[in-house]
């Protein structure tokens, strides 16, 4: 049996880089930082080749409808784009590295996003479906709750959070507010 690794991912190159860092070494997870969607793949393949399955993912970054944002045009995306670099990647590229063991996921795969808007088109039920597992995600803008000038690691939506399995909606509606650390 293989053993099981959380990932938190720092999305490099447009931005807010020492926000992001800081939260994903809150989650206690072993972070990675990637600049490009194909640097992010390439990470997540390394892990596998050491004997790893991945088990949880923890993004914070930036992100829009079509995906996560690092270097300009140069992110994870659901689908192309018209100004996308050599450097982007897409889902149907996870999808492929799954296929031919190239990423191994643990049965129990979730990916939690911390960026806005990741609900409003199909990047987060299309992400679920490749994985075969749980993405959480969020409908709307994400802003941290701060307590006592310090981040609590709750983060809040405009709308909500929901739930993703599987290519499908699991729950609808986990309310406005989801634990990151």
């Amino acid at each position: 049996m293989k053993k099981t690794i959380n990932l938190a991912v720092s999305a490099q190159g447009y931005g807010a880089e020492a926000a992001f860092d800081y939260r994903a070494s809150k989650t206690g997870f072993t972070v990675i930082k990637p600049f490009t969607g194909n640097e992010f793949l390439n990470m997540l393949a390394l892990f596998s080749s050491k004997g790893y399955m991945i088990r949880k993912v923890k993004i914070f970054s930036h992100a829009y409808p079509r995906g996560i944002i690092m270097t300009n045009w140069s992110g994870f995306y659901n689908t192309p784009g018209p100004h996308d670099t050599k450097h982007a990647a897409y889902i149907s590229d996870l999808s492929q590295a799954i296929k031919t063991g190239r990423i191994i996921l643990a049965s129990d795969v979730e990916f939690t996003m911390f960026g806005c808007n990741m609900t409003n088109e199909d990047f987060s039920i299309k992400l679920s479906e490749a994985i075969c597992g749980v993405v959480i995600a969020a409908e709307g803008g994400v802003y941290p709750e701060i307590k006592d000038g310090r981040e609590t690691g709750v983060f809040i939506s405009t709308n909500r959070w929901v739930k993703y399995y599987n290519g499908q909606i699991a729950v609808s509606n986990l309310g406005k507010r989801w634990r990151a650390w």
